[in-house]
Parts: C-alpha cells; sequence; structure tokens
C-alpha cells in the first residue's frame, strides 16, 4: 500500500555548520549546500523513515516505511545544532563521517590503466536533481565515501545510503540503509544496520578475489561490481544483472552541484 502527501510547506534553511556526512547509531545525516537528507528509525515503532530538504526547490517531505506500507508525508523537523566536531539532531549527537565541499566545475580525468579506481570515484561525483514533480521525486548526492538516493516514482520507491570503495579491480557497494518498495519485482525492505556508526567507521575488508567480470558478487562486505573494460572517457563495470557504465560530468551536465575530489585511500586487497 502506498499513501500518498503532497509536501508542499516551505523548506527550512540549512545550517551550515553541519554540511558533511554525519551518524549515530540508528540515524544517518548528509548534507551539501543545496540539500539535507536524513534517515533514522524508531525501533519501537519499526519504522524507517528519510526526510528530504531541498529549501531552494521548495521541498520538505519525509518518506515512512512501517513493517508494510509507505506513508509520505509533510517534512518532520530536523533540528540541528552544530557542536564542534559533532551535531545533535532532534536530541540526538550525531559524529562527523566525510567532510563534503562544494566547488566550481573542474576539469575530470581521464581513466588509463593504473587510474580506473580515481576516475570511477571523481565521475560520480555531485549533487544530482533528475527528478522533481509534485509527489515524485529522484535526487543524488555521491561524496567521495558514500551515496544516497532518495527515490520515489510510480511502481518504486528506493531511499538509501551506502559506503561506496573504489579499486582498480572495481567498486565495491555496501549499504546500511535500505528502503525499498518495486512493484515490478515485488520487493519491500525497510532496512537499517545495526549500528550506522560503527560500520562506518569500521568498514570490512575488501577480498580481492570476489572481483568477478563474469557477473557481481554479493558479500558480508558488500556488492562487489567488477571492472569489465575501460576508454578514456568511458568505464563499464559488471553490475548486477546488467553492465553499469561510467561517464566523466562535463561542465555543460546539470548538476546541482560539484563536489571536490578526495581521493580515497588505495584499499589493501586481501
Amino acid at each position: 500500500m502506498l499513501s500518498a502527501v503532497v509536501a508542499s510547506l516551505a523548506a527550512p534553511n540549512l545550517n551550515p555548520g553541519a554540511k558533511g556526512v554525519w551518524a549515530n547509531a540508528k540515524s544517518e545525516l548528509v548534507q551539501t549546500d543545496s540539500v539535507l537528507i536524513y534517515f533514522t528509525r524508531n525501533d519501537s515503532l519499526d519504522t524507517k523513515s528519510a526526510t528530504l530538504i531541498i529549501p531552494s526547490r521548495n521541498v520538505n517531505r519525509t518518506t515512512v516505511f512501517t513493517p508494510d506500507t509507505i506513508l509520505m508525508n509533510e517534512g518532520e523537523p530536523v533540528n540541528i545544532e552544530v557542536d564542534g566536531k559533532s551535531i545533535i539532531v532532534n536530541g540526538e549527537l550525531m559524529r562527523l563521517i566525510e567532510t563534503i565541499n562544494v566547488v566550481e566545475p573542474y576539469k575530470v580525468m581521464e581513466a588509463s590503466a593504473s587510474n580506473i579506481a580515481d576516475c570511477l570515484q571523481q565521475w560520480q561525483l555531485g549533487t544530482r536533481i533528475i527528478m522533481l514533480d509534485g509527489d515524485y521525486c529522484h535526487v543524488m548526492i555521491d561524496t567521495n565515501n558514500n551515496s544516497f538516493m532518495y527515490m520515489v516514482a510510480p511502481g518504486m520507491s528506493y531511499i538509501r545510503a551506502a559506503s561506496l570503495r573504489h579499486t582498480d579491480k572495481g567498486s565495491v557497494f555496501l549499504q546500511n540503509i535500505r528502503m525499498m518498495k518495486n512493484l515490478n519485482t515485488g520487493e519491500y525492505t525497510h532496512y537499517s544496520a545495526p549500528n550506522n556508526l560503527e560500520l562506518l567507521k569500521n568498514l570490512p575488508e575488501i577480498d580481492a578475489s570476489k572481483f568477478n567480470p563474469d557477473a557481481c558478487t554479493f558479500s558480508d562486505e558488500g556488492i562487489y561490481w567488477s571492472f569489465v573494460s575501460s576508454e578514456p572517457r568511458r568505464i563499464t563495470l559488471n553490475g548486477c544483472g546488467e553492465e553499469y557504465i561510467y561517464e566523466p560530468a562535463t561542465e555543460e551536465d546539470e548538476l546541482l552541484e560539484w563536489i571536490e575530489f578526495v581521493p580515497q585511500p588505495k584499499f589493501s586487497l586481501r
């Protein structure tokens, strides 16, 4: 069942001191200069929720997943106080996971055999508003280390937060929050990691043997999307059921925000 309410209340202004990726055991928040997504759960009610705020587009909405239905409501309050390297959101302390720096458009690198990991990371960076249409929306924020999606569309709702690590062998995608209703496949998931902060601060080691160019690999470390091929401005990975094609953004692309590229560490592959 899907219950929809148009979320048209004026969006509150963002607190500049809360820019970044933040987490505690049950919640996660990402904020850029222009967009905020706040994920949390209520264990006593067995619900997961996500709030999307885009002040410049007058967007302030909350989607709630219960065990058997989705509620799309006017935005629930997200009250933020900044406390040094921490923030307090609706009375709960959250720790900084990752800094974000929004910058002017820049020239991106071209792919070669020696920089696949860097290109996979850099080419995906940015804030994208793919769709805003009444009740429906599709917004993505990809930072240097994490990936966020807020999509509510006819036939599917998919809201998630995930760690995303890149190597020259491919990428490892580990969702710590997944809220999914897919009418085509019948999937209904409202999952949150037992402790978001602990997981994101102590990600499991990547196992190089699980990169398989012929298929994606599901594992406790995440989903392994394996390198297939590359051209200077195109990288192909073997995703789940299809190939994933990555191409760099250009200054002409309609990114809402460009995010500064900060290379990930070269992960040791066991």
